[in-house]
């Protein structure tokens, strides 16, 4: 006995999602080649490193908006849905920015006092 699990999807819309889901793995795959000779470049010729990892951070956030949006089928979601899921991957960005932020502090801290 065959269990049917839902409708079929039609041709023409099943090539248009793995068209959209292609696109989006060379999008992903040249974004990635683009940002290590970005970094390797810029390694080289020994640039400041805070714009470099603002660059980084961007691009990667870029790409997990993208990752999450075509892959994890978020851009067929309502606009509802989408704010529940965008709300809470803001907050985890300012978390991991805050503690940083103060890993740092306390870092200089402990070399102020050398506590080390």
């Amino acid at each position: 006995m065959a269990h049917e699990h839902g409708h079929p999807i039609p041709e023409a819309e099943y090539k248009k999602d793995v068209s959209s889901v292609m696109k989006m793995i060379i999008f992903l795959g040249i974004l990635t080649v683009v940002e290590v000779i970005f970094a390797l470049v810029w390694n080289h010729f020994g640039g400041p490193k805070r714009p470099l990892n603002i660059i980084l951070i961007v691009v990667s956030l870029v790409k997990a908006v993208c990752i999450m949006g075509v892959f994890m089928h978020v851009i067929h979601e309502t606009k509802g849905f989408k704010y529940t899921i965008l709300i809470p991957f803001t907050f985890l960005i300012w978390a991991i920015i805050a503690f940083l932020w103060e890993g740092n502090c306390w870092h200089n801290y402990q070399s102020l006092i050398n506590f080390f």
